[in-house]
């Protein structure tokens, strides 16, 4: 019997599919930028000098006639209206210098130095998506006085939101939302869009009209609140009426994840202006298919390399050759400079100091107080870590878990709920999917508050990019030594996940030899009651724990006294 071993190659020979479909480098107008460097002045040392000449492509501009005055006073019009910071507004300001008409004989000597590419490295919290919300605004309002200029004829200005995974891309539609901007089409399925999308999607994975409703009204038998329910129902009357299909042809802006580009109903479609978010987590083969399809003339890459980086299935060989470098990655390489956003708006000041000290050298700004941040409960630290002396334990899929680290998170997250903290204000992060599978076991068996315990969100790091809590667990697992938990990008997103707490489950004397860990500790140990044993700590969590359970067979009691009171007196 011979086996064989062999990966899910399914995403990457989609991709090399849609690229050879719809890669066409002569008709791509970014194609000398994606591909030459932006100055030879600012080339990175790394970069392989062999001589390299582009292809030869056809100019096929979208017509566009602004003075460049007109750019840059919106953009300062909307760097006022919307409160932007110092390094957001730098970003609007270099996207409006992108967007100058190239008519002008004033910018035709400054064209060197206005290239079609803007990067923004957006730091954890650091509102990268309310940004990109007043962007798309800036876009919107500069695409309506172009065309208000110029004769119908000309091809109309769009805008494509795009992203690897479809929270991103719906993040900054709700962005939008929230500022009043609704004039958008999101594409995609149903099951994955953000309720609240749902009425502005049109669910185009296949041409089957009733199949997709039929998705949507078994949306609506399952466990909505009332506010989902409203969504689902709304976007089936949309559905119904085909609206969300006429108008995907005329709205400015659109949302699509980068592998839903090539469905049907975006033929014919060109979007002069691409927005990738996430891209630092997005490959280059799939960041380049919303470009290439679409007839890319403008582009704007968010993310942050410091974080995540693309996830590559298959061997290292993969890894060294190159195939996790990202876009993002490879035009910072080659001589573009990202502007920084410095300021984060998440975590408290302690929490983010950690971050700032291990991977940002220093570069970091906080724009939320102590105070902003204050503690949700008097006896719980901002930042701790709560040492445990369990075991590591690995399982046939060489994952890890560690039973006495599970049972000290179950014990604190049901302390917490007990003295009155909600579960939606609660994240565990553990860096195995092993000791994700125990917590989530654990949680499930236990008979405590089902509703809360059930609104905590258990995930693993990969799963927590972009999100946050008010309060977040990290249990650490390993014991005999660190593995893979010592990865810096891996890090950087566990540790600042937290708005107000940050409380690390973990072995402090394993975790201590590590030259990361052990900073992460020294940082925890400065604080009042920031390294605590779990042996020390349990008696009052048990206690809390006690009084809780207590109190609520006292009510279950009254109200069971109540009902047979009412009973006796109908009698």
């Amino acid at each position: 019997v011979h086996a064989l071993l062999v990966c899910n190659a399914s995403t990457e020979l989609t991709t090399l599919k849609n690229i050879q479909s719809y890669f066409n480098p002569a008709t791509l107008p970014l194609t000398p930028h994606l591909l030459t460097m932006s100055s030879p002045t600012t080339v990175n040392k790394r970069v392989n000098k062999r001589k390299f000449i582009p292809p030869a492509f056809i100019n096929t501009n979208t017509k566009f006639e602004l003075s460049p005055g007109t750019s840059l006073q919106l953009a300062s019009e909307l760097i006022q209206v919307h409160k932007l910071n110092k390094d957001q507004a730098t970003a609007l300001i270099q996207i409006a210098h992108m967007m100058i008409s190239h008519d002008s004989a004033k910018v035709q000597e400054l064209r060197t130095h206005t290239l079609p590419i803007t990067i923004i490295h957006g730091v954890f919290g650091a509102g990268k998506s309310y940004l990109l919300a007043v962007v798309i605004l800036f876009f919107v309002q500069l695409f309506e006085k172009s065309e208000a200029s110029t004769d119908g004829n000309a091809r109309p200005w769009k805008v494509l939101i795009s992203s690897s995974t479809n929270v991103a891309v719906d993040r900054v539609l709700l962005g939008l939302r929230s500022l009043g901007f609704e004039k958008f089409v999101r594409v995609g399925s149903v099951r994955k869009i953000a309720k609240p999308i749902l009425p502005y999607s049109l669910h185009a994975g296949s041409e089957n009209e009733s199949e997709q409703l039929k998705e949507l009204h078994a949306l609506m038998r399952e466990e909505l609140t009332p506010v989902e329910k409203v969504y689902v129902r709304k976007s089936i009357e949309q559905h119904k009426l085909g609206t969300n299909r006429t108008l995907l042809k005329q709205v400015r802006v659109v949302g699509v994840t980068c592998a839903a580009c090539p469905f049907p109903c975006l033929n014919d479609l060109k979007f002069p202006v691409v927005v990738l978010d996430e891209c630092s987590q997005i490959t280059e083969p799939a960041s380049l298919l919303p470009i290439a399809r679409f007839e890319c003339e403008k582009l704007i890459l968010v993310g942050d390399p410091k974080q995540l980086p693309p996830t590559i299935q298959g061997s290292d060989a993969a890894h060294e050759n190159g195939l996790e470098q990202t876009l993002f990655d490879r035009l910072c390489l080659m001589g573009h400079k990202p502007v920084l956003l410095r300021t984060q708006y998440r975590c408290h000041p302690a929490i983010s100091t950690i971050a700032n000290d291990l991977f940002y050298d220093g570069n970091l700004m906080n724009g939320v107080s102590e105070t902003e941040r204050s503690p949700l409960l008097e006896w719980l630290p901002t930042l701790c870590f709560y040492n445990v002396k369990g075991l590591e334990q690995i399982e046939r899929d060489n994952s890890f878990h560690n039973m006495a680290e599970a049972a000290f998170t179950l014990k604190l997250i049901q302390s917490l709920i007990a003295s009155g903290i909600a579960g939606s204000m609660i994240g565990v992060i553990t860096l195995y999917k092993s000791q994700m599978y125990k917590l989530c076991h654990l949680l499930s068996a236990v008979d405590f508050d089902h509703s809360n315990i059930k609104a905590v969100q258990v995930s693993t790091v990969d799963a927590f990019q972009g999100a946050e809590k008010e309060i977040i667990i990290l249990s650490c697992v390993r014991t005999r030594q660190v593995g893979f938990i010592d990865s810096e990008k891996r890090m950087n997103v566990a540790l600042t996940r937290g708005r107000r707490h940050l409380l690390i489950v973990g072995n402090l004397a394993c975790l201590r030899k590590n030259r990361l860990w052990g900073r992460v500790i020294q940082h925890c140990e400065g604080r009042e009651d920031g390294l605590q044993h779990a042996s020390q700590c349990e008696p009052q969590l048990n206690h809390l724990l006690k009084d809780y359970l207590q109190k609520q067979a006292e009510e279950k009691q009254k109200k069971k006294s109540e009902k047979e009171k009412s009973q006796s007196k109908s009698l």
